[in-house]
């Protein structure tokens, strides 16, 4: 029978992954202006609420058997489902790619994938029997399915696309005589991680820069 992880080692991976995770999109959310669309927040408040549930209900897991069915596979594919609806509906177009959350949600999928087709493979070794896992560690086990693969996309989605940050790009701003302000959306087929807005002393003259590009670019 193969040896399952122990639960503090599960424990440490999954709060590990939640932490960098979770501070890698606020250093992003930062940096970028919200220009990412990573919500932080969300991220942290998830993880910590996730990691409460089973010690607010420690007489009931000690009572209980162990929990032998993967309960974090339902609740995975319950986010999968409901994210991508919340996509189909919020975005349309090419620059959907320019989400992070969308190329997250196609590495679960991919997952997912791969994890199905294991399963019904004809060729593949007989599964061993495994041992039952507790509540507690199905919600590690969560946290790291959850986390894991986001830590993975962002790194991988700034190599790629290399957007501007905002520090990468005023300077290039102050060099023009203006000081930064924030950044605008604009129209996101043209701009679709929107652009920085820039004006100079007397408000007089307005600079606008492609995050993608770190350009000037016109803006009606």
């Amino acid at each position: 029978m193969k040896k399952q992880l122990s639960t503090p080692v599960l424990a440490v991976l999954a709060i590990a992954s939640w932490l960098a995770t979770s501070s890698l999109a606020t250093w992003l959310n930062y940096a970028y202006d919200g220009a990412l669309n990573v919500n932080p927040v969300y991220l942290w408040i998830y993880g910590a609420i996730t990691l409460l549930i089973p010690l607010v209900a420690v007489e009931y897991i000690e009572r209980d058997p162990p929990d032998r069915s993967p309960r974090w596979a339902g609740a995975l594919l319950l986010l999968l489902c409901t994210a991508i609806a919340y996509l189909a509906l919020a975005y349309g177009g090419w620059y959907v790619w320019y989400q992070p959350s969308v190329w997250y949600l196609c590495l679960l999928g991919l997952i997912g994938i791969s994890a199905w087709l294991y399963h019904i493979l004809p060729f593949r070794r007989p599964m061993q029997p495994r041992s039952a896992r507790s509540r507690i560690q199905n919600t590690f086990i969560l946290l790291l399915v959850f986390y894991t693969p986001l830590l993975v996309v962002l790194p991988l989605y700034l190599l790629i696309m290399h957007p501007a940050s905002v520090a990468q790009i005023t300077p290039v701003g102050e060099a023009e005589g203006g000081r930064y302000i924030g950044r605008i959306t604009g129209d996101r087929t043209e701009n679709p991680l929107g652009l920085y807005f820039f004006v100079d002393d007397d408000s007089e003259r307005w600079y606008y820069y492609d995050v993608l590009t770190s350009e000037p670019a016109d803006y009606g």
